[in-house]
Protein backbone atom coordinates (compact mmCIF):
# COMPACT_ATOMS: atom_id res chain seq x y z
CA UNK A 1 0.00 0.00 0.00
CA UNK A 2 1.40 3.35 -0.99
CA UNK A 3 0.44 6.72 0.50
CA UNK A 4 -1.07 7.63 -2.88
CA UNK A 5 -3.33 4.56 -2.91
CA UNK A 6 -4.34 5.14 0.68
CA UNK A 7 -5.26 8.77 -0.06
CA UNK A 8 -7.18 7.73 -3.15
CA UNK A 9 -9.35 5.09 -1.47
CA UNK A 10 -9.38 5.99 2.25
CA UNK A 11 -12.76 7.72 2.18
CA UNK A 12 -14.35 5.52 -0.49
CA UNK A 13 -17.43 3.46 0.24
CA UNK A 14 -16.45 0.05 -1.07
CA UNK A 15 -18.12 -3.35 -0.66
CA UNK A 16 -16.64 -5.98 1.62
CA UNK A 17 -14.62 -8.57 -0.24
CA UNK A 18 -16.30 -11.85 0.66
CA UNK A 19 -15.98 -14.16 -2.31
CA UNK A 20 -14.83 -14.57 -5.87
CA UNK A 21 -16.75 -14.13 -7.94
CA UNK A 22 -18.50 -11.53 -5.84
CA UNK A 23 -22.16 -12.05 -4.91
CA UNK A 24 -23.62 -9.84 -7.69
CA UNK A 25 -22.08 -12.26 -10.19
CA UNK A 26 -23.64 -15.40 -8.71
CA UNK A 27 -26.02 -17.02 -11.16
CA UNK A 28 -28.17 -20.17 -11.26
CA UNK A 29 -26.41 -21.03 -14.52
CA UNK A 30 -23.41 -22.18 -12.48
CA UNK A 31 -24.62 -25.33 -10.77
CA UNK A 32 -23.06 -28.44 -9.24
CA UNK A 33 -22.27 -30.03 -12.60
CA UNK A 34 -20.40 -26.95 -13.83
CA UNK A 35 -18.47 -26.76 -10.57
CA UNK A 36 -17.58 -30.48 -10.72
CA UNK A 37 -16.41 -29.98 -14.30
CA UNK A 38 -14.11 -27.16 -13.25
CA UNK A 39 -12.63 -29.35 -10.51
CA UNK A 40 -12.08 -32.24 -12.92
CA UNK A 41 -10.23 -29.97 -15.36
CA UNK A 42 -7.72 -28.50 -12.91
CA UNK A 43 -4.19 -28.72 -14.33
CA UNK A 44 -1.74 -31.23 -12.89
CA UNK A 45 0.29 -28.36 -11.43
CA UNK A 46 -2.64 -26.90 -9.45
CA UNK A 47 -2.58 -26.57 -5.69
CA UNK A 48 -5.58 -25.73 -3.56
CA UNK A 49 -6.46 -23.04 -1.07
CA UNK A 50 -9.44 -24.18 0.98
CA UNK A 51 -11.83 -22.07 3.02
CA UNK A 52 -14.04 -23.79 5.59
CA UNK A 53 -16.91 -21.63 6.83
CA UNK A 54 -18.26 -22.40 10.29
CA UNK A 55 -21.30 -20.08 10.41
CA UNK A 56 -22.10 -20.29 14.12
CA UNK A 57 -21.49 -18.12 17.18
CA UNK A 58 -22.68 -18.22 20.78
CA UNK A 59 -23.42 -14.48 20.60
CA UNK A 60 -23.35 -11.81 17.90
CA UNK A 61 -20.54 -9.26 18.01
CA UNK A 62 -21.79 -5.71 17.47
CA UNK A 63 -19.38 -5.13 14.57
CA UNK A 64 -20.03 -8.41 12.75
CA UNK A 65 -20.92 -8.47 9.07
CA UNK A 66 -20.33 -12.19 8.62
CA UNK A 67 -22.80 -14.84 7.54
CA UNK A 68 -23.45 -16.39 10.94
CA UNK A 69 -26.15 -17.96 13.10
CA UNK A 70 -26.28 -17.44 16.85
CA UNK A 71 -26.98 -20.69 18.69
CA UNK A 72 -26.68 -21.94 22.23
CA UNK A 73 -27.22 -25.55 21.15
CA UNK A 74 -24.79 -27.93 19.47
CA UNK A 75 -27.38 -29.80 17.35
CA UNK A 76 -27.39 -27.31 14.43
CA UNK A 77 -23.60 -27.44 14.40
CA UNK A 78 -23.63 -31.26 14.24
CA UNK A 79 -26.05 -31.19 11.29
CA UNK A 80 -23.83 -28.66 9.52
CA UNK A 81 -20.68 -30.73 10.17
CA UNK A 82 -22.33 -33.82 8.64
CA UNK A 83 -23.16 -31.80 5.51
CA UNK A 84 -19.63 -30.40 5.44
CA UNK A 85 -18.17 -33.91 5.51
CA UNK A 86 -20.38 -34.85 2.54
CA UNK A 87 -19.19 -31.76 0.66
CA UNK A 88 -15.55 -32.65 1.32
CA UNK A 89 -16.16 -36.13 -0.13
CA UNK A 90 -18.02 -34.72 -3.16
CA UNK A 91 -15.17 -32.31 -3.87
CA UNK A 92 -12.54 -35.03 -3.50
CA UNK A 93 -14.49 -37.33 -5.82
CA UNK A 94 -14.86 -34.62 -8.49
CA UNK A 95 -11.10 -34.11 -8.77
CA UNK A 96 -9.23 -35.92 -11.52
CA UNK A 97 -6.26 -36.34 -9.15
CA UNK A 98 -5.46 -35.52 -5.53
CA UNK A 99 -5.18 -31.75 -5.10
CA UNK A 100 -2.27 -30.69 -2.86
CA UNK A 101 -3.39 -28.06 -0.35
CA UNK A 102 -1.13 -25.07 0.27
CA UNK A 103 -3.56 -23.01 2.40
CA UNK A 104 -6.49 -23.83 4.65
CA UNK A 105 -8.49 -21.17 6.45
CA UNK A 106 -11.34 -21.66 8.90
CA UNK A 107 -13.59 -18.62 9.16
CA UNK A 108 -16.98 -17.86 10.54
CA UNK A 109 -18.86 -17.18 12.63
CA UNK A 110 -16.59 -18.54 15.29
CA UNK A 111 -14.81 -21.72 14.13
CA UNK A 112 -13.65 -22.46 17.66
CA UNK A 113 -17.31 -22.98 18.59
CA UNK A 114 -16.62 -26.57 17.46
CA UNK A 115 -15.88 -29.12 20.14
CA UNK A 116 -12.17 -30.07 20.02
CA UNK A 117 -13.08 -33.65 19.01
CA UNK A 118 -15.19 -32.30 16.12
CA UNK A 119 -12.39 -30.05 14.89
CA UNK A 120 -10.01 -33.03 15.06
CA UNK A 121 -12.50 -35.14 13.11
CA UNK A 122 -12.91 -32.40 10.50
CA UNK A 123 -9.14 -31.95 10.10
CA UNK A 124 -8.73 -35.73 9.71
CA UNK A 125 -11.40 -35.72 6.98
CA UNK A 126 -9.66 -32.86 5.15
CA UNK A 127 -6.24 -34.52 5.41
CA UNK A 128 -7.70 -37.80 4.15
CA UNK A 129 -9.40 -36.11 1.20
CA UNK A 130 -6.53 -33.81 0.22
CA UNK A 131 -2.76 -34.15 0.53
CA UNK A 132 -1.41 -31.16 2.45
CA UNK A 133 1.93 -29.68 1.43
CA UNK A 134 4.52 -29.86 4.19
CA UNK A 135 4.67 -26.03 4.25
CA UNK A 136 0.88 -25.54 4.17
CA UNK A 137 -0.47 -22.58 6.10
CA UNK A 138 -3.40 -23.68 8.26
CA UNK A 139 -5.24 -20.78 9.90
CA UNK A 140 -8.33 -20.33 12.06
CA UNK A 141 -10.27 -17.36 13.37
CA UNK A 142 -10.47 -17.52 17.18
CA UNK A 143 -12.63 -15.75 19.73
CA UNK A 144 -10.17 -15.40 22.62
CA UNK A 145 -13.07 -14.99 25.05
CA UNK A 146 -14.07 -18.61 24.51
CA UNK A 147 -10.78 -20.35 23.68
CA UNK A 148 -10.11 -23.25 26.05
CA UNK A 149 -6.84 -24.99 26.85
CA UNK A 150 -8.26 -28.16 25.29
CA UNK A 151 -9.03 -26.33 22.02
CA UNK A 152 -5.57 -24.70 22.01
CA UNK A 153 -4.01 -28.16 22.39
CA UNK A 154 -6.20 -29.52 19.56
CA UNK A 155 -5.12 -26.67 17.28
CA UNK A 156 -1.48 -27.55 17.90
CA UNK A 157 -2.03 -31.29 17.54
CA UNK A 158 -3.92 -30.96 14.24
CA UNK A 159 -1.31 -28.74 12.59
CA UNK A 160 -2.67 -25.20 12.73
CA UNK A 161 0.07 -22.70 11.99
CA UNK A 162 -1.77 -19.43 12.60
Amino acid sequence: MTPELLARYADSRLPRYTSYPTAPHFTPAIGPDTYAGWLAELPDTATGSLYVHIPFCRRMCWYCGCNTVVTQRDEPIAVYLAALHREIALTRDALARPLPVSHLHFGGGTPTILQPRDLGWLMAALRTAFPFRRDAEIAIEIDPRTLTAEMAATLGETGFTR
